[in-house]
């Protein structure tokens, strides 16, 4: 198992002045706007053709996420045998299942566990998929 870098989310305090900041000050331009109520999250994603793509995260819900925390999102080509092996290997890594606005499950290492740093893990082309509006 390679993983390769899938995203990265930046966890802001308020959705809208950070998509002004990437969008308009850095030139990120328009996002894909995502919100998902459930979780208590509004997601702002930028898709790049020609890189990952960066997702600005604003929880209002129970997180572990401060303002200007990052979000490594790492692509695994199986998410059952990336999780089943970080587990062997004595990771704590949680299965979070999918969600009514939020339809990917994916593997979560806390902040605790990636060394300070929130490592996602996403089974290969959905989070772009869920981007874009289509499915795999």
């Amino acid at each position: 198992m390679t993983p390769v870098l899938d995203h990265i989310g930046i966890a802001v305090a308020a959705l809208e002045p950070a998509v002004e900041f990437y969008g308009n000050m850095l030139g990120l331009g328009e996002p894909v706007i995502r919100l998902i109520p459930e979780l208590g999250l509004r997601l702002a994603f930028f898709d790049n053709p020609h890189g990952p793509v960066i997702e600005l995260v604003e929880a209002s819900g129970k997180t572990e996420l401060r303002h200007g925390d990052v979000v490594v999102a790492l692509e695994v080509e199986d998410l059952d045998a990336a999780i089943a092996e970080y587990r062997a290997r004595g990771l704590k890594v949680y299965d979070q299942p999918q969600t009514p606005n939020l339809p990917l499950r994916r593997g979560w290492i806390t902040k605790g566990g990636g060394h300070g740093t929130v490592i996602e893990l996403c089974q290969r082309g959905e989070v772009a998929a869920f981007v874009r509006g289509v499915r795999p």
